[in-house]
């Protein structure tokens, strides 16, 4: 769906704005430990890499996979989801939305660390599957559509585990 024919935007299933980071990570936690592919996106509404991925076809990915859950983590925003911007991108209200508090890594970092992991650089995409297994992580910026596909597609093939 191009950008300015988004449809108008609804309440996104679940925000944390309020809430501690452990409370989103917690959250994740528990979606990516059930059976299926989950896919965990880092972003923020001011990272112009972060839009401009967006803008490449986000809509379009998270409609192709109707059975993959998405979970969109905004990072270092001052505690805003960044809704605005996900309903310019067309973002589905099924994608679910939460936020960690703050506008920067701590103090002395140059990361986050998000389920044990680090979040080095925004925009991140994980791609879980076997009930919490890292299948695939975009740890550097843009991923395109064509490279999401190709990671929902591996993390649901059926090679032993």
């Amino acid at each position: 769906m191009p950008v300015g024919s988004a449809p108008a935007a609804t309440a996104p299933t679940a925000t944390c704005a309020q809430n501690a980071e452990a409370d989103a990570e917690e959250l994740v936690r528990a979606t990516v430990a059930r059976d299926g592919v989950h896919v965990v996106h880092f972003w923020a509404p001011w990272c112009d890499n972060s839009t401009a991925e967006l803008g490449a076809g986000w809509y379009e990915v998270v409609e192709r996979h109707p059975d993959v859950s998405f979970t969109f983590v905004t990072l270092w925003n001052d505690g805003a989801v960044g809704e605005e911007t996900l309903a310019r991108y067309a973002i589905p209200a099924r994608v679910e939305r939460l936020v960690v508090p703050g506008v920067q890594p701590p103090k002395g970092q140059r990361q986050t660390t998000f389920l044990g992991l680090p979040v080095t650089w925004i925009p991140a995409t994980w791609v879980f599957n076997r009930n919490g297994q890292l299948a695939t992580a975009f740890n550097y910026g843009e991923a395109t559509p064509e490279q999401l596909d190709a990671a929902i597609a591996g993390a649901a093939s059926a090679w032993p585990h």
